[in-house]
């Protein structure tokens, strides 16, 4: 019998839960390269995940790990962070199939919303998330919050 979270496969993407070790280690590496190394994220901000309790997730396409992200249950809801795709990746669904997968498991049971950089929310509005309230910093870059309609 197949858990829920097991894995799902679209367009050659594989996207599963990260219950492991080894693959919540996959899912920091991926964090390091995209907001550590590329966006220059003090590594102190973005390696929080000694202090917090989440579920992850990975994104495999041609059998490398490509993607991740992750949720946590929050005094607001359940909210869903640290989307991260290798840049060679982008533009050929990974995100989207991350947040689909997500999305479906979660089943929208309180509040779910995000803080997404502002670069990225017609992404996230396409995939039904809303905008609300004003532009806010965090790591010295500009985010905006979105809610699940």
């Amino acid at each position: 019998m197949y858990d829920k979270f097991v894995e799902i496969c679209l367009m050659g993407i594989v996207v599963k839960e990260a219950n492991t070790q080894i693959g919540i280690e996959k899912c920091i590496s991926i964090r390091r390269i995209v907001f550590i190394e590329e966006q220059n994220i003090p590594e102190k901000l973005e390696l929080d995940d000694s202090t917090i309790k989440c579920n992850y997730f990975l994104a495999i396409h041609n059998g490398n790990y490509v993607g991740t992200a992750r949720y946590r249950k929050t005094k607001e809801g359940i909210k869903l962070e640290r989307f991260a795709v290798i840049k060679k990746c982008r533009g050929i669904g990974i995100g989207n199939a991350l947040a689909r997968f997500i999305l479906k498991n979660i089943k929208k049971k309180s509040n779910v919303y995000l803080h997404a950089q502002e670069p990225v929310v017609g992404f996230y509005t396409k995939l039904g998330f809303k905008l609300v309230g004003d532009r806010f910093f965090e790591a010295d870059i500009p985010h905006v919050k979105l809610v699940k309609i």
